[in-house]
């Protein structure tokens, strides 16, 4: 009997056809909110944003106080504060900072920089923080305190928790998988990993993701799969939304590539039903974001599966050979005629 739906291997080729497209297209990006030290505070303009970490324009980013005297900035691994040194200032006089995995306290010429909770934990031992006379902006010497994440790809509304709480943002927790170039190249070799090492475990959840254009196009595309341990698909999709929308873009540009991500529809069936969704067995269910901490897994405890080209042989529909696997679906998800 033959079984192309399978769960499939993924080979070395297959890698390199996801490394060559990842470098041919660009991506759309959300811009990220100016943001002062603490997550309470908003600073009014954009200007006022230091230059992001090499493809990581979708983290927020900000200054530590509204005159912009320094500033943070953040990628998928670290997080780094920057402080302009003024002539006379000594590193190994003048500069104290004391890091533990919850807490910064930074100190510059006896003023306090950045003191208080940190917004997430921090790996002590993977963070550092030096004097960079080359910075790629500005012409001052600079501190930086480089904080090494404890989840990688959260995405910190601020360096440190509001002083007396109540920001409205206290569980925020954003996962920002997948981006731009290298980084959508990096993320999806992880995930793809993951993938792989978690469709193993009996626990496991699997989701096919499909997309299309919102509230414009009755045709769906099959983009990959996503799964993860102990959890629904639809946690599993909110994880790594980012990822399979810029995945849609460089994988079938001539639907997706232009489309912002609010023009964008995902949608879900159960894990390897791709012969039942060709033959309007089944329905899709469309997914919407899963707003909050609670239940979304970290990077680790979810994996995706790109679909990477058209699919031909046994059990693909003769109307579908060569062709990337897409369907026909009303707003409901119900099959079309």
């Amino acid at each position: 009997q033959c079984l192309p739906l399978s769960p499939r291997s993924v080979s070395m080729a297959t890698l390199l056809l996801l490394s060559t497209a990842y470098s041919l297209h660009p991506l759309s990006h959300r811009a990220p909110r100016a943001r002062c030290c603490r997550a309470d505070t908003l600073c009014s303009s954009a200007a006022s944003l230091p230059p992001p970490l090499r493809d990581a324009d979708a983290f927020a980013r900000g200054v530590l106080d509204c005159d912009a005297t320094a500033w943070w900035r953040q990628d998928s691994q670290r997080l780094q504060i920057l402080v302009p040194l003024a002539d006379g200032v000594s590193f190994k006089r003048d500069v104290s900072v004391d890091v533990s995995r919850r807490r910064l306290t930074l100190r510059v010429a006896d003023s306090d920089v950045a003191v208080g909770e940190l917004w997430h934990e921090v790996n002590v031992d993977a963070s550092d923080w030096f004097v960079d006379d080359a910075p790629d902006f500005g012409d001052a010497r600079f501190l930086v305190v480089e904080l090494q994440k404890r989840e990688s790809f959260v995405d910190w509304a601020a360096p440190l928790k509001p002083a007396g709480g109540g920001s409205g943002e206290e569980g925020r927790r954003s996962l920002i998988i997948g981006g731009k170039g290298e980084a959508q190249k990096q993320a999806t070799a992880v995930q793809l990993a993951s993938y792989q090492l978690l469709q193993k475990l009996p626990s496991a959840v699997r989701g096919d993701v499909y997309a299309r254009e919102a509230a414009s196009s009755e045709t769906l595309y099959f983009l990959g799969k996503v799964i993860a341990e102990a959890t629904d698909a639809a946690l599993a999709l909110t994880a790594q939304e980012v990822l399979v929308k810029e995945h849609a873009r460089l994988y079938l540009p001539s639907v997706f590539r232009t489309l912002r991500d609010e023009e964008m529809e995902l949608w879900l069936a159960p894990g390897n039903s791709e012969l039942r969704v060709a033959q309007n067995e089944i329905p899709l269910h469309r997914w919407r974001r899963v707003d909050g901490a609670e239940g979304v897994p970290a990077a680790g405890a979810c994996g995706f599966e790109p679909e990477t080209g058209p699919r031909e042989g046994c059990g693909v529909p003769q109307d579908m050979q060569g062709k990337p696997f897409a369907v026909r679906r009303d707003g409901a998800g119900r099959p079309l005629a």
